[in-house]
């Protein structure tokens, strides 16, 4: 099936800046070449105000400071990543990003069929000297998170009750991503509830978890019959379901990526552990146009506001201060380094 095309970019022509297109290696030499970043969404595609609307910001963001031109492709299929790659490539975008770790097979092989062309992924490791990696410490911001649960659920509020102290946690597609997600909420819950029951579950297998609230919406129900009063979900588009579950049987959720409380507004969402998708992707294409790109890992967390956790907006008088003290306490044992933060579920729990 033909892949979508959309293209973004100003009213203005793009302008010749200095740029490191020509070397591919990140030597931070400039030569005169149009920056024209391409962006390759995953298949939820735009509009599902988190991950790649995020990633279409940070390229707006750009071309409003840079006074460049962009584009964005939305692929309905992983089959067309490659095509959707290679046409950016071709066309000279540069640099070129695949928005999501399902890009690593894609990304590898159009950077070496392409080694003058500088290529960005999100969420996944490509060794390559025209690769740059965009990863974030997402265990960081879902710890926080999971102290937020874990305390709140033990407060009498018309959405919780300390009766029994259940909280859940929603992930999108079963990978090692998403369990970094998972991790950190449980390991924050625990740290502050230790009788606490982290219910947790997946959404599927496939990239396909990302775009299903139905089946989010069933576990939400299933979670909230078993006592559960806070969920937190890291599934895309998914999370959609547990918003419109929360809301009918009034219990809070905790959002992703963005500040889910001011895009389902009438949904109880607590607070969002922010995922800066715009901000790695706005630098990365500034870094081309100074001439500063370089290939290998940039780690975004907590310490560099590559991760945050949303305000309590509408709740903020629901959540006692004790609870904020205790969110702030946790951040500043991890980012001055005092606290780790798992990444997989067995080195919290032995699942």
């Amino acid at each position: 099936m033909k892949a979508l095309r959309i293209t973004v970019m100003l009213a203005v022509p793009a302008v010749l800046i200095a740029g490191c297109g020509g070397s591919g290696t990140g030597s931070g030499k400039a030569s005169t070449a149009s920056v024209q970043p391409g962006v390759v969404t995953d298949i939820g595609g735009l509009g599902d105000h988190g991950f790649n609307d995020l990633a279409a910001g940070g390229l707006k963001d750009a071309e409003k400071s840079l006074g460049v031109k962009g584009r964005i492709l939305v692929p309905q299929t992983p089959a067309d990543y490659a095509n959707d790659l290679n046409q950016l490539a071709q066309n000279g975008a540069q640099p070129v990003f695949g928005i999501g770790f399902t890009f690593m097979d894609s990304i590898a092989a159009a950077a070496k069929q392409f080694p003058k062309t500088h290529f960005a992924i999100v969420d996944a490791p490509v060794d390559a000297p025209n690769v740059t990696s965009l990863l974030f410490r997402e265990e960081e911001g879902s710890y926080l998170a999971g102290v937020v649960a874990g305390l709140m659920t033990q407060e009498k509020t018309d959405f919780t009750s300390p009766a029994d102290k259940v909280v859940g946690f929603i992930g999108g597609q079963q990978s090692p991503l998403i369990e970094k997600f998972g991790a950190g909420y449980e390991q924050g819950v625990k740290s502050v509830c230790a009788g606490c029951q982290v219910i947790y579950q997946y959404v599927g297998t496939t990239t396909q978890a990302f775009s299903d609230p139905g089946t989010a919406a069933e576990i939400a129900r299933n979670m909230r019959a078993k006592g559960a009063d806070v969920i937190y979900h890291a599934a895309g588009a998914s999370g959609d379901g547990l918003f419109k579950v929360a809301q009918d049987q009034k219990f809070f959720a905790i959002g992703v990526n963005v500040d889910q409380a001011q895009t389902n507004p009438n949904a109880p969402v607590l607070t969002s552990v922010l995922k800066r998708v715009d901000t790695a992707v706005a630098t990365t294409i500034e870094a081309q146009a100074k001439g500063t790109w370089k290939a290998g890992v940039q780690s975004f967390g907590l310490s560099n506001q590559g991760i945050a956790l949303a305000p309590y907006g509408r709740f903020d008088s629901l959540v006692p201060e004790s609870v904020k003290k205790a969110v702030d306490d946790a951040q500043k044992k991890i980012v001055d380094g005092s606290l780790k933060v798992a990444t997989k579920l067995s080195e919290v729990s032995g699942k």
